[in-house]
């Protein structure tokens, strides 16, 4: 989720537990209200990892700061720094619960999407994910800022408590439509007369009938785009198309599905070099990271040779690939180098 809807989630989470008459000793409704915001913003401070480089904020990226293990721990400093920086008004306790409540709706709403979450660190990297909603879903926010608005100008509580209810009542509908695209998936392997292999499925942007289906035969990999309600095939938007519009018309009906087929190591022709690239150990952070790592391209640029390498999993309609790594080298004699790679043939070297 993106961290403006974390800290709505958190600020309601804030008002709907909100005792009817606080305490001396308890923070009020609106204080509530911001410590909630800013603490389920909290979690996203993970950003700091960049400054040691992609790799590393790849690897720790939903990690430390989103483990249910040191969450009771990043509570109680973030209640100790309140405490401090509000000029002890309240002691830690006051804060605590509020703050720890921000963390937890934070992480959940992290877990409902498909990059994976690292619940465990730092003793395991294992990052699920629960493939119901998009990670930028306008209805998913929406449903909070509306429940936002209710507790504000209606009833504090009982309209925070109605959005947070209403939003998961969202993600339980989302929910099945996730099992209805997996079961579409596992019908159509099936009709293939496919036998060894997995069905899943991933949320797509603005609606939640649209879905992207995959078919996972360990290194090759079918894939299609659907809309579970549509029964018509939306028209062509043109090359000259917005994104909004190419998003929009790339889900046709559940029937016309175009099926796709992707492999982690290309054809034949250039199979020897890619498992060559990927075997290498600069390339272990992206083993652990993609659930569908494909070859995307082995070209020449700026007279290297360059093997590419993408996690379909993050493949929109017209829009460039966020997850994209390759390596390069001058000659066969020389070593490779690792990158990471752009539509517009840019690349950024990563150490």
């Amino acid at each position: 989720m993106d961290t403006l809807t974390h800290a709505l989630s958190g600020a309601l989470a804030g008002r709907a537990t909100a005792p009817r008459q606080p305490r001396p000793d308890q923070l009020s409704l609106r204080e509530r209200t911001w410590i909630g915001f800013l603490a389920a913003a909290a979690p996203d401070i993970d950003i700091v990892f960049t400054l040691f480089g992609h790799v590393t904020y790849l690897e720790n990226h939903r990690g430390i700061t989103h483990s249910l293990l040191l969450m009771p721990l990043w509570a109680w400093l973030l209640a100790a720094l309140c405490a401090v920086a509000l000029g002890r008004r309240y002691t830690w306790r006051a804060y605590y619960g509020v703050i720890l409540l921000g963390i937890f709706i934070h992480i959940l709403g992290d877990l409902i999407t498909s990059y994976g979450t690292q619940i465990l660190a730092p003793f395991s990297n294992w990052a699920p994910g629960f493939n119901t909603t998009f990670i930028i879903d306008p209805w998913f926010s929406g449903v909070l800022l509306a429940g936002l608005v209710a507790s504000l100008y209606w009833r504090p509580r009982v309209g925070a408590a109605l959005g947070l209810a209403a939003v998961t009542a969202l993600v339980l509908f989302q929910y099945t439509q996730y099992r209805t695209a997996v079961g579409v998936a596992d019908g159509w392997a099936r009709a293939q007369g496919y036998s060894q292999y997995t069905a899943e499925a991933y949320p797509q942007p603005w609606s939640a009938f649209n879905w992207k289906l995959v078919v996972d035969h360990g290194d090759v990999y079918d894939m299609a785009r659907v809309n579970l309600r549509r029964d018509t095939v939306p028209a062509d938007p043109g090359d000259d198309a917005g994104l909004l519009r190419r998003l929009w018309a790339a889900y046709p009906p559940v029937e016309d599905a175009v099926w796709e087929r992707f492999a982690r190591f290309g054809d034949e022709t250039v199979e020897p070099l890619a498992r060559e690239v990927w075997a290498q150990d600069e390339m272990a952070f992206f083993h652990w990271f993609a659930s569908y790592p494909a070859l995307r391209q082995v070209d020449q640029r700026n007279g290297d040779q360059c093997v590419v390498f993408e996690d379909l999993r993050f493949r929109l309609e017209g829009m460039d690939s966020p997850f994209r790594y390759g390596m390069c080298r001058g000659s066969a004699d020389d070593g490779w180098a690792l990158y990471r790679m752009l539509d517009n043939g840019e690349r950024h070297p990563l150490d």
